[in-house]
């Protein structure tokens, strides 16, 4: 059988890099995303490659402002680079408005009904996120007065309705978040529910129940909602704070990490 020399592939693959450069810069903020937490300090990610994906993504999405995939991929190293980077305060109150821009455009451009319905999921995902980020920068109230916290509850709530398994369930454990720690004002945001936060926090189990911000997630709503199960709540909180961060999500397992010890501490307080 005739094989095709490498020496004739490789010119080719170069020649379809320069007639689809978004695809080429795409490849190389994905890249960059594996490696977002090569460095760790003080348990912040070096900005480096999260820069460097974020760069990559902007220059696909400029070649390609219809890609619903490098929208969401851009959305979500904005997210990284602002929460788990040690980026300047300044840099990152720039790359979260950057990312509210996004948001809103993107959004505002979709068709109401897409074909394209992981990639819609992951963007509707990555959208509540970037209003979240911002609601954490000027504090819930404000979000709330906004309507930051109303566009989170929507966008994820379009998210779950695609494709609930996006993010191993993030649009739930999201979810679950806002209705256990959102103020409940009738106008802005009387959808809060008490009660859905353990419901949600249940669902994202459900769908994957290894996932160290699903247990999170879940023990956090038995503290706040089921005091009966309060010692299986515990027992959730000391198993994440031994956790040995994997590779993959390393900066994220140890912020969720950090999060168990200051809950656990938490405990501490309350006997003493």
């Amino acid at each position: 059988m005739w094989r095709t020399p490498i020496s004739f592939v490789v010119p080719v693959l170069l020649v379809v890099e320069l007639l689809n450069p978004g695809k080429a810069f795409a490849n190389e903020g994905d890249d960059a995303w594996k490696l977002r937490a090569e460095f760790i300090d003080g348990g912040l990610a070096s900005a480096v490659h999260i820069e460097r994906a974020i760069l990559a993504y902007q220059r696909s999405y400029q070649d390609d402002p219809s890609s619903l995939e490098v929208r969401w991929k851009l959305l979500r190293a904005q997210h990284f680079l602002v929460d788990f980077s040690n980026a300047t305060d300044e840099r990152k109150d720039v790359v979260a408005q950057e990312a509210i821009e996004l948001t809103e455009a993107s959004i505002q451009s979709l068709a109401p009904q897409g074909d394209d319905s992981i990639n819609r999921a992951q963007l509707y995902f990555w959208s509540a996120i970037a209003w979240g980020v911002r609601a954490q920068r000027v504090g819930l109230l404000t979000a709330a007065r906004e309507g930051a916290a109303t566009r989170m509850q929507e966008y994820a709530e379009v998210s779950r309705s695609i494709d609930a398994t996006v993010e191993q369930g993030g649009a739930l454990r999201l979810l679950s978040r806002l209705h256990a720690s959102l103020p409940r004002i009738p106008i802005l945001t009387g959808w809060v529910d008490r009660r859905k936060a353990l419901e949600f926090a249940e669902a994202s189990i459900a769908v994957d129940s290894e996932h160290l911000g699903n247990k999170l997630v879940l023990a956090l709503a038995i503290l706040e909602r089921v005091p009966e199960r309060r010692a299986e709540a515990e027992s959730i909180i000391q198993e994440l704070v031994k956790i040995e961060p994997s590779r993959e999500f390393r900066a994220e397992e140890i912020a969720i990490r950090k999060q168990a010890r200051d809950q656990r501490l938490a405990f501490q307080e309350q006997v003493d």
